[in-house]
């Protein structure tokens, strides 16, 4: 697979966009090269004229695109990827995150190898409690030390950039009506359910899990201040919703 056929997604916010846009020359440096690098904005957040003010203030590199479509929360960064490129994969990043030269490269060929699998460099291991339910969140094997995959129980988490082929998410991925009852605000949770509808595992691209570092000032408006102490409870909807339990075993 040339590097030219991914296509790199991401989305933003008003609150962080100046601070991601200058901050993007990082993409320049990555040793392997994307088809296309798309930033989806929720076209309710951005006024036409901060569409505007951001047109004139800032030049993007070349091959990079912003592009408004509604809101969908946090899973805008991968949901509107699927549908207008559904034969490429895709590689999902966040909008507070440095990611270094390797990255993009690495998880290409982490795809050629793999092409049936989720691939990513940071991910939890996911532990069932006696009743063969999920263990609490905070009880997970944090970022899965020693385990490489490819696994069910990997949980990859977006900050460190997940690359999904096409085909391994379930349809149901679109069904945005459970999405936003079932978990509204944690995109984590949403396209892992969705792999596993589909069956299909993740694998880290290396046996310890990489934390990258994130733009200076970005923290004051960071998700997980959002879903701290909620990721149970969308863990338990989903997975109750679906019946994936059964397919932890």
């Amino acid at each position: 697979m040339p590097t030219s056929d991914v296509v790199l997604s991401i989305t933003s916010i008003p609150e962080r966009i100046d601070l991601f846009l200058p901050a993007l020359s990082w993409l320049a440096e990555q040793t392997a090269r994307p088809r296309l690098a798309v930033i989806w904005l929720g076209e309710e957040k951005f006024s036409p004229e901060l569409r505007e003010s951001i047109k004139a203030r800032y030049t993007l590199p070349a091959g990079v695109e912003l592009r408004y479509r509604p809101d969908l929360g946090p899973q805008t960064k991968l949901l509107y990827a699927l549908r207008e490129f559904p034969d490429a994969p895709i590689i999902t990043g966040d909008d507070d995150v440095i990611y270094p030269p390797f990255w993009l490269e690495e998880l290409c060929a982490a795809y050629l190898a793999a092409p049936q699998t989720i691939h990513c460099f940071r991910a939890h291991a996911m532990r069932l409690a006696a009743d063969g339910k999920l263990a609490p969140y905070d009880s997970w094997g944090w970022l899965a030390p020693g385990e490489q995959g490819p696994s069910q129980l990997l949980f990859p988490t977006g900050t460190g950039g997940v690359l999904y082929p096409p085909g391994v998410l379930a349809d149901e991925v679109w069904n945005l009506d459970a999405m936003r009852r079932l978990s509204p605000t944690q995109d984590d949770i949403w396209f892992k359910a969705m792999a596993l509808l589909r069956g299909t595992p993740a694998r880290k691209l290396r046996t310890e899990s990489l934390e990258f570092p994130h733009i200076a000032g970005s923290e004051r408006k960071m998700l997980w201040s959002v879903n701290a102490g909620r990721n149970d409870a969308q863990l338990a909807a989903v997975f109750g919703h679906y019946g994936l339990y059964e397919r932890l075993s």
